[in-house]
């Protein structure tokens, strides 16, 4: 882009690492959210913060160039971090030996906010927005979206398209399709007995679920079709004189399609009514669900636009599949045609070795310019 300069660009980027916006900690979802607030104001687009049932600690920031109630397209980051209060004052931003931004959250997904705001500056600048946008910014993705879902969820129905700007991959790939899935409870209540004494008149709540454990993993562990299933945690038991009366697992489950879902999803739920031991009471709690980001013939064209932008520019669009899940699950089930990780390049989310990779930065800013440019060509 023209006028793009990095330094512009690592300023703002140094100003939100430094501030701490993990799970719903108020004061600095807030301080980042106001800061990109203030930055688009300053371009002059119409802007506005939103809390769903007053919850102060998880602000959500809409940006648009229209009063009208259908977007051409809706832009897509998060605010929120995975990492505690402090975490920013115990390494804060800074650029390492090999040219890489570190610090926490520094490209899931701050690089990728500010990356957006030079991207819709830059092209406001040079007068080639000829569509209508809404940039949509929440502070829970980390948490599932809890308080953002059915914000985003009625965006994406007036809007034609969407680009997520999570993380690229440290190879440049995007992303068009993300796995779906959900996470379970499964409590087990048994009956307690004497271990010694008499076992017989015991129901072993532990026994009973390391039943379920082995039967999911034979059956829903299938990587050759891309279902995968995780026990995470397996808590229960007592002392070693008694029967165990109680025992709970944690299950996550990921798959390729809805329909396969909704096949597995059927099975677990219906374990309640089939325990082993019909002396047992097993209760299955659904925590959360994420229908897959599948790529239809409509993303699939928008996929193509941006491989001619690529080819323009010397740059390979590749696209890959992941089992992570992001707020483009949710809006691409909406009939929403998504392309996700259009932010800039880096690994190791989650971790003190997250990185985000500068010299990319620019080439990604001119990619998904030239792409909106062709998606939607100035009249």
């Amino acid at each position: 882009m023209k006028n793009f300069k990095i330094k512009d660009y690592l300023r703002d980027l140094e100003t939100v690492v430094n501030i701490d916006s993990g799970h719903y900690y108020e004061e600095g979802a807030n301080r980042t959210a106001n800061f990109f607030k203030e930055k688009y104001d300053a371009l002059g687009l119409k802007t506005e913060i939103t809390y769903k049932d007053g919850f102060k600690a998880c602000p959500f920031l809409t940006v648009t160039n229209t009063d009208d109630e259908h977007y051409d397209v809706l832009l897509v980051g998060h605010m929120d971090t995975v990492f505690a209060p402090g975490t920013a004052a115990e390494r804060p931003f800074s650029i390492d030996e090999k040219g890489r931004g570190r610090g926490p959250g520094v490209i899931d997904c701050k690089g990728g906010d500010v990356l957006l705001y030079y991207l819709i500056k830059g092209m406001l600048e040079e007068n080639e927005i000829g569509f209508k946008f809404c940039i949509a910014m929440n502070s829970d993705e980390e948490k599932r979206s809890d308080y953002s879902r059915d914000r985003f969820d009625m965006l994406s129905k007036k809007s034609d398209r969407c680009f997520i700007f999570e993380p690229g991959r440290a190879n440049g790939e995007f992303v068009s399709l993300r796995k779906g899935g959900a996470n379970y409870l499964v409590h087990c209540k048994g009956i307690p007995a004497h271990s010694g004494v008499c076992p017989e008149k015991g129901a072993s709540a532990v026994l009973e679920l390391s039943k379920w454990v082995q039967r999911l993993y034979e059956r829903f562990f299938i990587l050759e079709e891309g279902t995968t299933i995780n026990i995470g945690r397996f808590d229960g038991g007592a002392d070693n004189g008694s029967v165990p009366e109680y025992a709970e697992f944690t299950i996550s489950l990921r798959c390729m399609t809805m329909k396969r879902f909704e096949e597995i999803d059927a099975e677990i739920m219906d374990m309640e009514n089939h325990p082993f031991d019909p002396r047992c009471k097993i209760t299955v709690d659904k925590l959360v669900v994420r229908p897959p980001m599948c790529p239809d013939e409509k993303t699939n064209a928008v996929i193509a636009v941006m491989e001619e932008a690529g080819r323009e520019l010397g740059q390979p669009v590749v696209m890959l599949s992941t089992g992570g899940g992001s707020d483009g699950n949710f809006i691409a089930h909406n009939d929403c045609p998504t392309v996700d990780a259009c932010g800039p390049c880096g690994t190791f989310v989650h971790t003190v070795d997250e990185y985000l990779d500068i010299d990319s930065v620019e080439p990604r800013l001119d990619i998904m310019r030239l792409t909106l440019m062709k998606l939607f060509p100035r009249k």
